[in-house]
């Protein structure tokens, strides 16, 4: 029952080509697999003799005997050589992306292709992202499907 429900939500989602990017992916012992779309947040908990799996989406729950391994396969954010730095300059506790107009689709990843959910404030040309928001490491910044690589420190 719960294969059937997930494939509700998979086929309800698979007309969004902005929700398709990667896929986590069970492998199960009788040779099936399950996809777990990764915009879902799937989370993976091992308890006892079960392979929990919770998402936004909906809960799974598998013996640990029936799951085999996990995999990734889909697409990624397509970036074929993302810039060093991004247009952007650090100012109060808060990096500034210049050149950026409200128009523009902004959106900020990890480099493992996961979308992080920040709030971006428009300032003019600018979009202004409170560090508070991120933790210390590497992003992706996609403007309009061109990609800049930023750090927080």
């Amino acid at each position: 029952m719960k294969k059937l429900l997930f494939l509700f939500f998979v086929m309800l989602s698979a007309g969004n080509s902005d929700l398709q990017a990667q896929t986590l992916v069970l492998h199960h012992s009788d040779g099936t697999t399950t996809d777990v779309e990764l915009y879902t947040q799937p989370r993976v908990e091992f308890q006892n003799d079960k392979v929990l799996v919770t998402s936004t989406v909906l809960n799974m729950e598998y013996a640990k005997t029936d799951v085999l391994r996990f995999t990734y396969k889909g697409t990624g954010l397509g970036i074929a050589t993302p810039r060093t730095e991004a247009d952007y300059s650090r100012s109060n506790d808060q990096l500034v992306f210049h050149g950026i107009k409200s128009s523009d689709a902004v959106a900020v990843y990890k480099p493992n292709g996961i979308r992080v959910p920040v709030r971006l404030t428009r300032q003019g040309t600018d979009a202004v992202l409170p560090l508070s928001q991120i933790p210390q490491g590497v992003y992706l910044l996609s403007v309009n499907g061109k990609t800049s690589k930023f750090t927080r420190p």
